[in-house]
């Protein structure tokens, strides 16, 4: 297309304004490097770094999302996690497009239409009982809860609009594969852990090290979408690199990440239909492979406490064991205190996050060392329940509602994986943000919170739907 006088003023226009913006960033770095603040001076240079990264990936600026969410990456001086700077980026720059069109009039897709319910019925309660922003200042918190859902869910709609294509797909593999290793690194070399998982776990170093191999499931789970089981089987390397990624979830003694190991091949056989006969076998033998370890336990060798741990999931005498000879009943009394709030009040919860000086205090200073710690943890809204999390938080009425999107979400998954078959990557990308979803729901009842579970699903839903919608636009006639 010709560039017109039109574009060439405009063109001339931005590069006035980043100049003096990058002159003015210049001199407060120097005088932030001048006084000391070294912070200051990193949020700076990750400001002009991340400018020049979406500048560079220009329509793929959506892969941001994926890179900051499964990395974890944050930024000195902003109180933003990596999912949340990931979703402000793309809302940011979605409409920034939009209105320096850039980019074609939005056309958003209506599979997202079932996730509004939902996002509504919490603004509502929100309206009913508002709280302010920790973050800008605010006397109480409970708000960032608020700005979590709020901005994953805008990041939903925005990637609903996004078409991923075969080379997309590429990239975007590669991108998760990216943030799941950068992750996997800060979080063996530079543990931190919360002290409650060191008693659970060990001591607090060794815990905190052991804590980290966590990531390996989500690694496990991206190449099972990249490699069919019969792939793994016959190549020894990839034997071996899927061998090795289970032995290191397992050590890392979370019981959720031993789960998804076990789940991901089943969850495979559902979505495609494929391989059901070799699966059921390879579960047989890894049943008696787990069997041989348990049954060598205390006899033959010693397994990892965090091992053993993750293990309690099929052998329930493990679980006192090891988490230094306590039971754990951490949530089922969470469930006692959600199910008091839900019958005090159906229709609306505890009405939100909003927070009282006494909840905010226990939150800043009481930690969950003190003696109310259930109380305290409901106050936080850590449910460790999604479905409690959202009766308790918000109501009946929202849980149902967000039942009624999971439902659509399964079907959705479901079509698009015997779908989405044509290439390399499409499929590949497609079956494992599927994975992520259902793995997610799986868990869902003895994990979850109503903003991190919103969060967790809007967005990697959101980059399905950019790759079904990638899908369509190259293969018109097979669409979900």
């Amino acid at each position: 297309m010709p560039v017109t006088n039109t574009n060439a003023y405009e063109m001339r226009i931005r590069q006035v304004v980043f100049g003096f913006l990058f002159v003015g960033a210049v001199a407060v770095a120097v005088r932030s490097l001048m006084f000391g603040s070294f912070s200051k001076f990193w949020l700076i240079v990750c400001a002009f770094a991340g400018t020049g990264v979406v500048i560079a990936l220009g329509k793929r600026y959506w892969l941001l999302l994926p890179i900051l969410a499964t990395s974890n990456f944050s930024v000195p001086g902003l109180r933003f996690n990596g999912p949340e700077l990931g979703c402000l980026i793309v809302v940011a720059v979605h409409f920034l497009r939009l209105g320096l069109k850039e980019d074609e009039p939005a056309v958003y897709n209506l599979d997202l239409l079932l996730a509004v319910p939902v996002f509504f019925w919490i603004l509502f309660v929100f309206v009913l009982n508002p709280v302010g922003l920790a973050m800008f200042g605010s006397d109480t918190i409970g708000g960032r809860f608020y700005f979590q859902i709020f901005v994953s869910f805008f990041a939903l709609i925005a990637m609903s609009t996004q078409r991923v294509d075969e080379a997309g797909a590429k990239l975007l593999f590669y991108a998760v594969l990216t943030g799941m290793l950068y992750s996997l690194g800060r979080g063996v070399l530079f543990p931190r852990v919360d002290p409650d998982e060191a008693i659970l776990l060990g001591d607090a170093a060794e815990a905190s090290s052991r804590y980290a191999f966590t990531g390996c499931a989500n690694i496990y789970t991206l190449l099972f979408a990249r490699w069919a089981l019969s792939d793994i089987l016959v190549s020894p390397s990839r034997l071996a690199i899927m061998a090795v990624l289970s032995v290191f979830t397992i050590y890392s003694g979370k019981r959720r990440s031993f789960g998804t190991l076990a789940l991901v091949p089943f969850i495979r056989v559902f979505l495609e239909g494929k391989q059901k006969a070799l699966t059921a076998l390879m579960t047989g033998l890894g049943v008696f492979v787990m069997v041989f370890a348990i049954a060598g336990d205390k006899t033959l060798y010693r397994l990892p406490r965090s091992a053993r741990r993750a293990l309690s999931v099929v052998v329930p005498a493990y679980e006192t064991d090891a988490a230094a000879g306590m039971q754990d009943y951490f949530r089922e009394h969470m469930r006692e205190q959600a199910r008091f709030i839900i019958r005090e009040s159906p229709w609306l919860g505890r009405k939100g996050f909003a927070m009282n000086y006494k909840e905010t205090e226990w939150m800043n200073f009481g930690g969950s060392a003190k003696t109310d710690l259930y109380v305290g943890h409901a106050y936080a809204g850590n449910w460790h329940s999604a479905w409690y999390a959202f009766a308790a938080d918000f109501g009946l009425p929202c849980m149902v509602l967000w039942g009624f999107f999971i439902l659509h979400v399964i079907r959705f998954a479901y079509r698009a994986c015997r779908t989405v078959t044509m290439g390399i990557w499409l499929p590949t990308c497609c079956l494992y943000f599927s994975f992520r979803l259902l793995v997610d729901i799986a868990f869902s009842y003895t994990s979850g919170h109503s903003a991190t579970t919103s969060m967790t699903t809007w967005i990697p839903y959101g980059i399905l739907l950019a790759i079904v919608g990638g899908y369509r636009q190259a293969h018109p006639v097979r669409t979900p």
